[in-house]
């Protein structure tokens, strides 16, 4: 009578199912996510102080107001020139009260009504806008931004309503995961206020969040580089560390995890993948491993004469455990690829996702789990589960 021969009934078998086990073990020791830098987009653009005014690289608080003698002696000679009606000596003295004291709101207000008068239209609203600058909410701020609104050429008025119509449009296509969309709606902030740092800002979230890491780098990198507060460029500077990690496709690893361990080269893990690759091997040689037997057959010839004679048996009595050994671990291999690229992708992201079905899960996630099974028998095995 045959007996069916059992996984545990050879070394070989033995082995490879050991190895299952350590394979396994790997598996479900991973870490289930990876910790990253999760950001939201920037709420309000910080522009210049009127429409035309370029934003200045330099606060208030950078240019302090001097109190000089000489500079408040050049002003009061410009306002008595001007008062005269000799507009060039008046600016001439304001301009060098200005080189003394840059940080003067009423010097730079009568420096450009001094340009103004003198038809110098571009200079003059240069000068308003610092202005405006130094003082956003001084005494003639509302005549200084009457008078812009006559200096400015319409296009840059146009440009800079243009500006915020891009920005909010950039807002509302991000919180709708139109991520390629809203970054296409920040490029046009970017082009018409470059020294907007919230621009780079949401357009690296958008970016990111487009699968555009590179491209995310560069925006975040710049917006780094603007930054005014101290949590800004620590919160970016996270970000950036997370973007520069590796990030696989799940797609690419299920394929290549067709071929064993040959998902795990991908993922850049060369010894799993090479003890994943020996183990099929080892199952898919002991699949064709022959054994010989030798049995006496007793046989008496027509004359009566006893004539026993030797039948050589050769059969492959490991084929179906070691195949099936081979085909669970390549299957496995190949899920736990898939597995591990996706986990990179999640702990890659830097874009903090509306509703709690975005935060916990992503579209495509899968879910892969193995765990052993046993039979009434003694015989042993793997059962995968998997999610799509």
């Amino acid at each position: 009578m045959h007996r069916p021969l059992s996984p545990f009934g050879s070394r070989h078998v033995t082995c490879v199912t050991i190895g299952m086990w350590c394979l396994v073990g790997v598996f479900a020791a991973a870490p289930v996510r990876l910790s990253a830098q999760q950001l939201v987009p920037k709420r309000v653009l910080t522009t210049g102080p009127a429409p035309g005014c370029d934003l200045s690289p330099a606060s208030t608080g950078q240019v302090a107001r001097r109190d000089n003698v000489e500079a408040r002696r050049l002003a009061t000679v410009g306002q008595e020139a001007a008062l005269l009606g000799d507009q060039t000596a008046a600016r001439d003295a304001f301009v060098r009260a200005a080189v003394l004291n840059p940080g003067d709101e009423r010097v730079a207000y009568d420096l450009a009504r001094a340009h103004e008068e003198l038809s110098d239209t571009t200079k003059a609203a240069a000068e308003y806008c610092r202005y405006l600058t130094l003082s956003p909410a001084g005494s003639e701020a509302a005549d200084v931004r009457g008078r812009l609104l006559r200096l400015v050429p319409a296009a840059s008025v146009k440009r800079a309503q243009d500006v915020q119509v891009a920005f909010r449009l950039g807002l509302a296509l991000f919180d709708d995961a139109r991520y390629d969309a809203s970054a296409r709606a920040f490029d046009d902030v970017v082009k018409n206020a470059p020294t907007s740092a919230e621009g780079f800002f949401n357009r690296g979230l958008a970016r990111a969040g487009a699968g555009r890491r590179e491209d995310a780098l560069k925006d975040l990198e710049q917006f780094r580089a603007a930054a005014s507060t101290v949590d800004d460029r620590v919160a970016v500077g996270r970000a950036i560390e997370v973007l520069r990690r590796p990030v696989y496709s799940p797609g690419v690893a299920f394929v290549r995890g067709v071929l064993p361990g040959f998902g795990q080269f991908y993922t850049r893990r060369p010894v799993l993948g090479v003890t994943a690759l020996v183990l099929v091997a080892a199952s898919s040689g002991f699949a064709f491993a022959q054994t010989t037997s030798e049995t006496i057959v007793p046989y008496v010839d027509p004359n009566g004469v006893p004539a026993p004679y030797t039948r050589t048996t050769s059969e492959r009595p490991y084929f179906a455990p070691a195949v099936g050994s081979a085909v669970v671990l390549s299957v496995a291999a190949a899920f736990e690829a898939v597995r591990f690229a996706q986990r990179s992708q999640r702990g890659a992201s830097i874009v903090t996702r509306r509703g709690t079905n975005a935060a916990n899960s992503s579209p495509g996630d899968l879910r892969f789990s193995l765990s052993p099974i046993f039979d009434d028998r003694g015989r042993t095995g793997l059962q995968m589960r998997a999610r799509f």
